[in-house]
């Protein structure tokens, strides 16, 4: 339990000893904070990625990327003085949908399996 919740039963455990009794007793009152206290300690603890786990998924993704379904790619013939030709590759990357897949894939990356639930 985070020091801030543990301050915060403690106080209301506290509040409860030193108030007037309703139609609980302050002993009942009591330990229902302290039987919530004890559920919430054994909650599922929520994930905290370091720097570290961030940066290796990310690679991790990026090796495994085939780049090429983002680019896109016109070849032009040109022309020129002579006998001579070039030939003009106008390409384009599609950062939007490449944005979208890699934000996809490290959400999937991170997501909890159902084993650790």
């Amino acid at each position: 339990m985070t020091p801030e919740l543990e301050l915060l039963f403690e106080t209301q455990i506290t509040n409860v000893s030193k108030n007037m009794s309703s139609i609980f007793s302050k002993e009942d009152v009591v330990i229902m904070l302290k039987t919530l206290r004890h559920s919430i300690d054994e909650l599922p603890k929520g994930i905290n990625y370091g720097h570290e786990e961030i940066v290796r998924a990310f690679n991790d993704i990026l090796d495994e990327y085939s780049f090429e379904e983002f680019v896109s790619c016109e070849p032009e013939l040109q022309g020129s003085y002579g006998d001579s030709y070039s030939l003009e590759m106008n390409t384009s990357f599609d950062d939007r949908e490449f944005r979208r897949c890699m934000i996809n894939d490290l959400q999937n990356y991170f997501a909890p399996n159902e084993e650790e639930l």
